[in-house]
């Protein structure tokens, strides 16, 4: 801030001129008076911005790794599954969502507080993990969405593959078969009555469309009332 100012001079007649003694205080003073405000009003424009933080994390899908006579074989696991929603909550509140990238995810732009980060799956199958009063970026647990073990597949991986379930009682039961997406891609039983017993529905890997279905991670799921079951399989 430059401040201009006039000198301003006295003319006297007497011989002997007399000079008033300078008072720099005062030129200091005029200067903070003018400066202070437009200092206030810089500050009100310019606020300080609160930092923000990362969460990041992953997510694995497991299932089981059978054979054509329904032998378990291994565990089958998919680290790098694609568009899985996430979702993040602070308290109870639904703050945002986002889609996994080669199995990863990430939250970004977040202020402290606490956090939760959930995958569901289906009916309430899913997982969360949480992290209280966050201060710097942090990498979260794994969130893992498992198989059901009342419901297998086999084979698994396969071409055309059978699922198994059994139910109590007579009941209303759904099948059908997503992407990890949860977008659905076949409806195999909709809803429909169905009595007490051990049941067999026989997929062969189509669509809706009678369309095959290309190679890759899908979720067969299946509803009977509250009895929510999932279950991961592999087309080869």
């Amino acid at each position: 801030m430059f401040i201009l100012c006039r000198a301003r001079h006295r003319l006297t007649t007497s011989p002997i001129q007399f000079s008033r003694p300078r008072r720099p205080y005062r030129r200091l003073a005029l200067s903070l008076l003018i400066a202070t405000p437009m200092i206030a009003a810089c500050s009100k424009h310019n606020p300080t911005k609160p930092q923000t933080f990362t969460l990041s994390g992953r997510v694995r899908l497991v299932g089981t790794l059978t054979t054509n006579t329904g032998d378990s074989v291994g565990v089958q696991r998919a680290e790098d599954a694609d568009s899985v929603l996430i979702y993040l909550y602070q308290a109870a509140s639904l703050k945002d969502s986002t889609r996994t990238t080669a199995g990863g995810y990430a939250f970004t732009g977040l202020t402290g507080g606490s956090y939760s980060v959930a995958a569901n799956l289906w009916g309430g199958i899913g997982d969360t993990v949480s992290v209280t009063n966050l201060t710097a970026d942090a990498p979260l647990d794994t969130l893992v969405l498992l198989s059901s073990a009342t419901m297998p597949a086999f084979p698994n991986p396969f071409s055309t593959t059978y699922v198994l379930f059994a139910i109590t009682a007579t009941s209303i039961v759904e099948l059908s078969a997503t992407k990890p997406s949860g977008m659905r891609v076949k409806t195999m039983i909709s809803p429909r009555t169905l009595p007490a017993g051990i049941h067999e529905y026989h997929w062969d890997g189509r669509d809706d469309a009678s369309n095959p279905l290309p190679s890759g991670l899908y979720w067969v799921l299946f509803k009977a009332g509250a009895d929510y079951r999932a279950r991961l399989v592999a087309k080869s």
